[in-house]
């Protein structure tokens, strides 16, 4: 069968078209046992088609055709260009900024879809907007027309099929998907037929299905494999209709002549498709076994060979020795496939084979790829077969695999044996720090149940600068500009904020605004600022050794860094009693020190911070703690991280003063959120809140300006 074109679009935003060609080009691929690339063709350049297929975005379209243009091409080049997850899907956007989008011409469209459709199957997730619509259009094998059961739908659909028939457009290779049938109100069938006139035509509908609702609020990939799945079952007739077109040479496509060799047509659900797809799933699960089976056995000769010919693995970071070592393993582990008479491979197979065995002989196994993608901020393995990662915020299920746990535990001494530290079931968890400063936390049984499990914080090759926050709606320019000129005059600044918000970001950004003649000292658990000042001394917190001495806290740091004749101290995170040792050297002419804290809101991070100088052993009462954060703190800066998963600055606000109930403070900014869209996506403002800082006075005595209109309030 010749690979098709298959375009997914509909009548407006919002009625689940890239849902639907997520789940396409997964059932697509495995009727057809080959690969699908996946094109987002998404004029934002936002990802979202890749994410909900959970498929890792490889060369866009721009980066294929550049390519192309300097080299001959091959299936193996399209392929290295292409990755694939497990289930067959390879997700291409159109470029990697917006801006890049507008060079993109009808004919380079055209070529690179005529070009790539020669390897593979295509489906495209096109936008209503998008100029590339129409070339997509006479391209494609099928249009799939995604709509809803109402008149706002069908509405649109009459004003866009007339402008396409305008343009020439043939209606044959249209198939209407009503999606969300059967909720309450819905047009029937018969009533949007009638309204759709001449445009009118028999429809496939999916009902609205729980399981995908699910996986949305949960930022999962949308992909369906359950073949019992609702919106499935409805969406195998669709499949049957998109396998039987047939190209035509010179007069387009005809639905109604069979594919030879193809299955007959399913009446009425689709049963004879679904059985073949329960087949197909069997076998992928087969395949996927004799695969594992194989790679055990061969890693397990790979481990004996480098044994007897006594290859030293550790290359102590040098560069050169490393490449050198790949090559030789990579050599070691083609031969050894090459004496295994029952393994077949292809080209891809083969390579992709070598790439896990070496990357398990030599560095961090199924994790390898994962620490090779940027777009990658966690990453989480729950058990051997279950590893989640979280880009943009949102958490998806990965296609990388374990062994079993016993790999999992391999990879965990691997990352920490260099640190000359311990896993075992009288230590069964460790935190380390990878080569790129990456921080790593293992749990193993007992304490976890379900397996070994690591959690790893990624941080990004380059820093945000306060154009890269402005430009994610992080934060706004007076925010930045009002944070700074703190820095500037010492003030104390606590950012406050829950796991994942953007604390350690933060403090980076702020960290920056201090002069090069201050000398700074960082105290932090797991090293993770990346100051650009040359004058910074860099403390790290040690756990204790084998036998359980030799630790180092945080807090004997903190105590430590006041002997260094620092300007400025910077404590990573506050989680214990050396808060009370920060609001000690604060008060005590360390003026301008940093700090983070876990707290929910500007009000919770003053509690957490009483019940963590409570944790310092001193029988305080309450009302001299309150006293020394007064007097101590002048400015909390306060993360959240929304339900789409942005990250944003929600409140910067400055101590006042303090009565015999509580602290006083007032808010100086705010994050006012103003609608979700049909995305989910948040969107909102930061504005002033009317009330000028106290020490604004402080300011214009030490020479420095800051506009006081920043600070006011605008009308509604």
């Amino acid at each position: 069968m010749a690979n098709k074109i298959i375009v997914v679009t509909g009548s407006r935003e919002g009625v689940g078209k890239t849902t639907l060609a997520a789940n396409i080009a997964a059932r697509y691929s495995q009727i057809r046992h080959q690969p699908v690339v996946l094109v987002d063709a998404d004029m934002l350049c936002r990802g979202e088609t890749g994410q909900m297929a959970g498929a890792t975005s490889s060369s866009t379209v721009l980066q294929i055709l550049d390519q192309l243009a300097t080299k001959q091409l091959t299936l193996a080049l399209l392929r290295s260009r292409i990755a694939m997850n497990r289930l067959g899907i390879g997700t291409i956007q159109l470029a990697s900024d917006p801006r890049e989008v507008e060079r993109l011409t009808s004919e380079q469209w055209a070529y690179f879809l005529q070009t790539v459709n020669q390897a593979y199957d295509i489906v495209i997730d096109m936008e209503i907007s998008n100029p590339l619509r129409l070339v997509s259009i006479d391209l494609a094998d099928a249009v799939i027309w995604t709509l809803l059961p109402n008149a706002l739908c069908v509405r649109s659909t009459i004003q866009q099929f007339d402008l396409l028939l305008n343009q020439k457009v043939s209606f044959e290779r249209f198939v209407m998907a009503v999606n969300q049938m059967g909720l309450p109100n819905a047009m029937t069938l018969e009533a949007m037929a009638q309204a759709l006139g001449r445009y009118g035509r028999p429809m496939e509908t999916l009902p609205f299905d729980a399981g995908i609702l699910q996986l949305l609020n949960s930022g999962r990939p949308v992909l369906l494999e359950s073949a019992r799945a609702p919106f499935l079952q409805a969406l195998m007739p669709l499949l049957d209709k998109i396998t039987r077109f047939r190209r035509v040479s010179g007069n387009g496509f005809s639905p109604g002549s069979a594919v030879p060799g193809a299955a007959p047509a399913a009446r009425g659900s689709g049963t004879v498709t679904m059985l073949q797809s329960n087949v197909v799933d069997k076998m992928l699960d087969e395949k996927r076994k004799r695969w594992n089976h194989s790679k055990q056995a061969i890693h397990r000769q790979l481990v004996d060979e480098l044994n007897i010919r006594r290859i030293d693995l550790d290359t102590k970071g040098d560069l050169a020795k490393e490449r050198q070592l790949r090559t030789n393993v990579e050599s070691t582990v083609n031969a050894l496939i090459s004496k295994e008479n029952d393994l077949t491979l292809n080209r891809e197979d083969r390579e992709r084979l070598v790439k896990e065995l070496v990357d398990e002989a030599l560095g961090l196994g199924p994790l390898e790829e994962l620490l090779e993608d940027p777009s990658i901020t966690e990453i989480m393995v729950n058990r051997f077969d279950q590893v989640y990662v979280e880009r943009r915020g949102k958490i998806f299920l990965s296609d990388k695999r374990f062994i079993d746990n016993n790999h999992v535990v391999q990879v965990i001494r691997r990352i920490i044996a260099p640190l000359g530290r311990r896993i075992d079931e009288s230590v069964p968890m460790v935190d380390a720090r990878l080569k790129d400063g990456s921080r790593v936390n293992a749990i193993i049984p007992p304490l976890a149940v379900q397996g070994p499990s690591i959690t790893i914080r990624r941080f990004p090759d380059k820093a945000f600068t306060s154009e890269d926050l402005i430009r994610m709606s992080a934060i706004s320019k007076d925010m930045i500009d009002f944070l700074r000129v703190c820095v500037q005059t010492k003030k104390n600044i606590v950012i406050s904020g829950g796991t994942g918000t953007g604390k350690t970001t933060i403090l980076n950004l702020l960290s920056g605004f201090i002069p090069n003649d201050d000398r700074i000292v960082t105290v932090e658990d797991t090293a993770e600022l990346r100051l650009q000042q040359e004058h910074v001394v860099r403390l790290e917190a040690r756990p204790p050794n084998i036998e359980g001495l030799g630790q180092v806290t945080i807090r004997d740091l903190v105590k430590n860094s006041l002997r260094m004749r620092p300007d400025r101290i910077v404590v990573g995170e506050c989680r214990g009693g050396e808060a009370l040792d920060m609001l000690q050297a604060m008060n005590t002419g360390h003026d301008g020190s940093l700090t983070t804290i876990h707290a929910n809101s500007s009000r919770d991070c003053f509690t957490r911070l009483e019940t963590l100088c409570l944790m310092a052993g001193m029988d305080l009462p309450v009302w001299a703690l309150r006293e020394q954060i007064r007097s101590a703190v002048h400015i909390v800066v306060q993360l959240s991280r929304l339900q789409d998963g942005s990250r944003r600055v929600t409140s910067i606000t400055e101590i006042i003063g303090r009565d015999e109930e509580a602290i006083r403070t007032q808010d100086l900014f705010q994050f006012v959120q103003d609608s979700v869209d049909d995305k989910g996506h948040v969107h909102g403002h930061h504005e002033a809140c009317g009330n000028l800082p106290k020490f604004l006075p402080e300011l214009k005595s030490k020479g420095l300006l800051l506009d006081q209109k920043i600070f006011e309030a605008k009308p509604q």
